[in-house]
């Protein structure tokens, strides 16, 4: 930042209101004696000023301190998040909040078809089960040397066991 530019933020913010450490003011006064543009700015700076010390502060209207209270009301109201009730706790605890909602039914139908795919494949394994059997008995009731013949598939073996 030049020279110029920290005596003119000195003299716009902290010099005429004597904010500004002594080396400060002192640095601002002997640049003055040597830059002239700064000087002009100062000059047009303490005439501003002295305008403004002769002006008299006008009171201020009551219905206007009333509109910036009732404003400053409304802020603070929509600032302030309220506890929440037990109805919404409980809504809280019960609907879940879409990502989750959503990684939920992701997982459980998952699982479904996981659970579909076992199911189908232990009812095959069953019908194969029980295919196996019903060939045993009929390769034990056809066979040639028990003189069973097709057309008495269950009954030879009925009376076999009785």
């Amino acid at each position: 930042m030049s020279r110029c530019k920290e005596i003119q933020d000195l003299l716009q913010a902290e010099y005429f209101d004597r904010e500004s450490g002594p080396k400060e003011e002192q640095s601002v006064q002997e640049h003055l004696k040597q830059c002239s543009a700064c000087g002009t700015l100062e000059k047009k700076l303490q005439a501003q000023r002295l305008l403004f010390q002769g002006a008299k502060p006008k009171p201020v209207p009551a219905h206007l301190w009333g509109n910036i209270r009732d404003a400053i009301i409304a802020q603070r109201l929509e600032e302030e998040t309220p506890v929440p009730g037990i109805l919404e706790r409980l809504k809280n605890l019960v609907f879940l909040r879409r990502p989750a909602m959503v990684l939920a039914a992701s997982v459980f139908s998952v699982v479904l078809v996981v659970a579909a795919l076992v199911n189908a494949n232990l009812q095959n394994q069953s019908a194969l089960r029980k295919l196996s059997a019903a060939e045993g008995i009929a390769g034990y009731s056809l066979s040639a040397k028990n003189g069973y013949t097709i057309d008495d598939l269950g009954t030879g073996i009925e009376e076999y066991f009785l």
